[in-house]
């Protein structure tokens, strides 16, 4: 098998050579995505002619485009998207996603569904049959509602468990999402209905927002050992 960084910038640069001159783009968070980034900064570098504007999905890819010299505008002032760029950390085989690992979910959903299209770039050690394999549920959640969303989650999905999110080594205390929020992960493991889950999820009082990703993907772009494939 290829190198994973080696898989990750040829999903990414892949996906950025598709956005077209004059295109409004959704920049997402993470690994992957940064390799998009990256070489969407590179043809705004060296393509005469070649121009777009980016909305971001957190905080750090806000200071990575500004830092690569990308046009930001306001997610706030955008209400349509050409296109946007994501990572994911499951995809399975309808390209429903489980996105959240880096805590940005919230804002990557908000721009995922501005998007006439939605691009996923990812490694093949992110698809899987089932989502759920690997990966927790990530719910950002309002402070406030912790105990009593916690406890709905446990009752109404028959997740494992539950935890609020640990910041570890970087800081003390919890992760805290870039609006402000808690994020709690819910291990639900064999999600056979994604769109059900999310719609469970959804109505939920406290619940911010959600990693389950269902029928908003437009197309992935998976970089494996035998190539690029897309589906």
């Amino acid at each position: 098998m290829a190198d994973l960084s080696t898989l990750k910038r040829d999903a990414g640069r892949h996906a950025a050579d598709m956005v077209q001159s004059g295109m409004l783009v959704g920049l997402g968070t993470g690994s992957t995505a940064y390799f998009a980034i990256e070489r969407i900064a590179e043809r705004l570098r060296d393509e005469a002619g070649f121009s777009v504007k980016a909305v971001s999905t957190s905080f750090s890819t806000t200071l990575l485009c500004e830092k690569m010299g990308i046009p930001l505008l306001n997610v706030g002032s955008v209400s349509a998207l050409d296109v946007a760029i994501d990572g994911a950390d499951e995809i399975d085989p309808a390209r429903n996603l489980i996105k959240g690992r880096g805590a940005a979910h919230l804002i990557e959903k908000i721009v995922a569904r501005m998007a006439k299209k939605f691009v996923v770039v990812a490694d093949e050690t992110k698809r899987v049959k089932t989502l759920g394999a690997s990966m927790p549920v990530p719910i950002e959640v309002h402070p406030l509602a912790l105990a009593s969303l916690t406890k709905q989650v446990m009752d109404l999905t028959g997740a494992e468990r539950v935890e609020v999110r640990m910041a570890g080594k970087s800081k003390d205390g919890p992760v805290i999402s870039d609006s402000g929020n808690l994020i709690v992960d819910a291990w639900i493991s064999g999600i056979e209905d994604p769109k059900a889950l999310a719609e469970t999820l959804d109505a939920l009082p406290g619940c911010v927002g959600h990693g389950v990703f269902a029928g908003l993907c437009s197309q992935v772009i998976l970089a494996t050992s035998e190539g690029l494939v897309e589906f």
